[in-house]
């Protein structure tokens, strides 16, 4: 595949309100007034992150406006002092992935001794920005009902968000999740992000990792107003923050099981046959806390699930007399050495049978691994009861570090492997093969996301990103490698590894489709990103800038 670059040399940004907050973090901002209203330049504020202990301390500006960027999302407590004043904290600061909230700080004469506290609740409503976007917390992923455990499920939470039924090529590789569409805009046009990093196949626009939801803080689905280093999508920008450890040990143990045992007959199941096999196994666990109190943390999920499932199918199939060129009872066939050219008329084979030195003998080795009927009658004769395997595991490690006061640090590795077999083909794409020439699945997801912040001042930031991820993976015949052509004879077909095997027969509805699928789709791609945003904090004003780069081959 050629190499392809996309760069964003600077981005310069001038807000007259506020600035929006970085990817995977959250901004404060606010005005520290009297009680008069009056604003008090010099008071002293100190956000408190609990579950860390960070302490983050700005000095209001001569506007008496305080600005504090890139804080990790989760639980704040903000309290401003002033000689001469009583202190004032305000607690249940609730902040968001991406979101930047506007705090009001009233401080009335008095001694520091004296402290008022109040707990606020998140507004509703950004006042902030433009921006439409919909946040879903982490006690919706966490607590709602989940089938399959698939996060993007939940964006359905979100207005204007719906998830279609497949058909694209895309769709036939999705299996981490399935593919949204946001405000009427395709599915395929998202972009797809793990921390502030992408996990976007540039091919096929498909998440290619589906975290655990136990590691999911938040996630954000922002429909407009998109940050000036993520363009190139007519969609939504889907973000997901993952959890980071804390200061206290926590851990999660889950698993889901569905036992055959459990299982009700299908209608299409043979009667006389045992109920065909339906297991599935989810299971897996999270754990975080401090290596260094106050200073480093981890989290680390896995998640595995093990899927064993029978499916029913019904085919029409050619019986033995059929296969040996005998269709008496049957539209007389004719013979298509006595065709008429002009009229079209031809004669039929006498009995309406095939002499045996006239069937074709790559035909006869073709149908050779075609299933015999197991009923009666010339229509949906064959009933097969064939297994649809899927294996799917999820990884995750990540570490927060804080470097100085002024510099914070972020390293996250991320791993999806799904294996699956399809015996009868994708639903997808509408296909129902003949047992025997099914497909199989396959994803491999590798990411790593690194990410450093450092504070300049009381008014300068500096946000730098690297990501890398690499995909591979997708569709295959049940039958690669072998290569039937070479072995009869056949001509005009496939070479290529990933198409070898039997080619594909329709006999224009009188039997169902026989023969490997005749399409594959599949990607190894790998991208390589860097992010620079430098920030500038101006009181009413704050500056953005930066650069971006994208390598993808």
């Amino acid at each position: 595949m050629n190499s392809g670059w996309v760069r964003i040399v600077s981005c310069l940004v001038w807000m007259a309100v506020g600035l929006s907050a970085q990817t995977n973090t959250g901004a404060l901002t606010g005005v520290v007034r009297d009680t008069s209203g009056g604003v008090l330049p010099g008071a002293t504020v100190l956000a408190i992150h609990p579950d860390s202990g960070r302490t983050v301390e700005r000095v209001v500006d001569a506007e008496g406006r305080f600005f504090l960027p890139a804080l990790p999302i989760g639980s704040w407590e903000v309290a401003v002092e002033m000689p001469g004043f009583g202190r004032e904290t305000q607690t249940g600061i609730d902040l968001e992935i991406g979101r930047t909230l506007q705090l009001e700080f009233a401080l009335s004469l008095g001694a520091l001794s004296e402290e008022v506290t109040v707990e606020i609740s998140t507004p509703l409503l950004q006042v902030s920005t433009a921006e439409i976007s919909d946040v879903i917390e982490a006690r919706e992923v966490e607590q709602m009902p989940l089938n399959g455990r698939q996060f993007l499920r939940l964006a359905q939470l979100s207005d204007a968000v719906v998830i279609p039924p497949g058909g694209t090529r895309g769709g036939a590789l999705q299996q981490a999740g399935p593919l949204p569409n946001v405000g009427g805009q395709r599915a395929g046009h998202n972009i797809y992000m793990l921390d502030g990093f992408k996990v976007t196949d540039e091919l096929f626009n498909n998440l290619v990792i589906n975290p655990s939801v136990d590691s999911i803080q938040e996630f954000k689905i922002q429909k407009s107003m998109y940050p000036p280093e993520f363009g190139g999508k007519a969609s939504a920008l889907i973000n997901v923050a993952t959890k980071s450890g804390s200061n206290v040990y926590h851990g999660s143990l889950f698993e889901f099981i569905r036992d055959e045992r459990f299982d009700a007959r299908n209608f299409f199941d043979d009667p006389n046959l045992p109920v065909p096999p339906l297991d599935q196994q989810q299971y897996g666990g999270t754990f975080g806390g401090p290596i260094v109190p106050n200073r480093t943390f981890f989290f680390v999920s896995y998640e595995r699930q093990d899927t064993r499932r029978s499916i029913t199918k019904t085919f029409s199939v050619p019986d033995s007399a059929a296969r040996a060129g005998d269709f008496s009872g049957w539209d007389p066939v004719c013979d298509p050495t006595t065709v008429n050219p002009v009229s079209g008329a031809c004669t039929p084979f006498v009995g309406n049978q095939i002499p045996a030195g006239r069937v074709d003998p790559i035909a006869q080795a073709f149908l050779s691994n075609v299933p015999l009927p197991t009923g009666s009658g010339r229509f949906q004769n064959l009933t097969s009861v064939e297994p649809q395997d899927k294996d799917v595991h999820q990884f995750s490690f990540r570490v927060d570090h804080r470097l100085t006061d002024t510099d914070q640090l972020l390293v996250r590795y991320s791993s999806f492997d799904a294996d699956e077999i399809q015996p009868f083909g994708t639903s997808v794409q509408q296909e129902a093969l003949v047992p025997g020439f099914g497909r199989t699945l396959d994803t491999t997801t590798r990411n790593l996301g690194v990410s450093h912040t450092h504070t300049f001042g009381l008014g300068m930031l500096n946000e730098f990103r690297f990501g890398y991820m690499r995909v591979d993976g997708g569709q295959r015949s049940l039958n690669v490698g072998n290569d039937f052509a070479a072995q009869v004879g056949l001509q005009g077909v496939s070479d290529n590894p990933r198409d070898v095997g039997f080619p594909q027969v329709s006999t224009a509805g009188l039997f169902s489709t026989m023969g490997d699928p005749t399409t594959f789709v599949s990607r190894d791609n790998e991208h390589f990103e860097m992010y620079n945003n430098f920030l500038i904090d101006r009181g009413e004003h704050q500056l953005k800038f930066g650069g971006y780069l994208f390598h993808l081959r």
